[in-house]
């Protein structure tokens, strides 16, 4: 077959410009760190890749909702801690109220005791996250001016305005967990205002009988708070374990996404030196072409 001098330079221009097609998107992916830079380049590799975005961007939300939920039962516990703490002072309050040593006068000393610790667990049910209510169900905003949950009033009787529904959160793919305990069955059903009430009458009236009578009411009171702490370390252990299994799925899929899209930068550098060299020896070869005339057949 006969080769022209015109074919022998179509050829080389088609050759280089193959190789400078391939120095451009060698330099690109060395540059971006990528192995594609538009969808036409790795289809195939480029639908995986979005999938797992997808994924690590779904993942990233539960995390948000997972922090969120054990910041909320952390200030639930630190709250319903507190009131087992003034709990435990009152039952004390109570066994030495209950002494034979005490004077009504003493006693009554004690009740102004016991009234500020009842004002304070009522401010500990009304405890906030972010200007939200924690002890209120789903009702955790949005109350009338001079209003909140639990409300104590003059007579020393206290008001729930809150609900009992579960406040829930996405954890994870398909899976809700709740991340609440409600005022009513944390602590309204628990007896604490009412057996605080009446140690309080009691040391007022100086009656030893009935100071004795409460510190059983106040040890159930204790019980029921100490269940209530249970709940919250398990809804906390829950939300614990959620997190770590949504790190390491987080951490699988950037693995599995660097392995489709990131560049292998010693492969590339091998690859972009090799273009160069082929490039060079191109232009080399070319020029030797261009300086082909008829002389040298002459």
């Amino acid at each position: 077959m006969r080769i022209t001098m015109n074919s022998m330079y179509n050829q080389l221009t088609m050759d280089l410009g193959k190789t400078t097609s391939n120095l451009n998107d060698t330099n690109s992916t060395i540059s971006s760190g990528k192995v594609f830079r538009r969808p036409s380049d790795k289809p195939v590799e480029l639908t995986f890749a979005l999938n797992i975005r997808g994924a690590v961007a779904e993942t990233k939300q539960f995390q948000r909702n997972i922090q969120y939920g054990q910041a909320w039962a952390k200030a639930t516990e630190s709250a319903v801690t507190q009131i087992q703490d003034r709990l435990m002072r009152s039952k004390a309050l109570a066994i030495q109220g209950a002494n034979d040593s005490q004077s009504a006068e003493s006693r009554k000393a004690i009740a102004s005791e016991i009234q500020t610790i009842l004002e304070e667990v009522v401010a500990l049910g009304n405890t906030s996250l972010g200007g939200r209510y924690v002890l209120a169900g789903t009702k955790t905003k949005d109350y009338p001016q001079g209003q909140a949950p639990f409300m104590l009033d003059k007579d020393g009787n206290v008001t729930y305005n809150g609900n009992q529904e579960d406040i829930t959160l996405n954890v994870a793919q398909g899976l809700a967990t709740k991340i609440n305990l409600d005022g009513h069955s944390a602590l309204e059903t628990s007896g604490i205002f009412e057996a605080l009430d009446l140690l309080k009458t009691a040391l007022n009236e100086n009656s030893r009988a009935d100071i004795e009578n409460s510190v059983g009411d106040i040890d159930a009171s204790i019980e029921h708070i100490n269940f209530q702490l249970s709940k919250l370390g398990s809804i906390s252990n829950s939300l614990d374990n959620r997190a770590d299994m949504a790190e390491t799925l987080t951490l699988n899929n950037k693995e599995r996404l660097s392995d489709i899209q990131d560049t292998e930068m010693v492969e590339a550098f091998n690859s972009l030196k090799a273009y160069e060299t082929a490039y060079q020896a191109a232009l080399a070869a070319g020029a030797r072409i261009m300086k082909t005339s008829l002389v040298d057949y002459i």
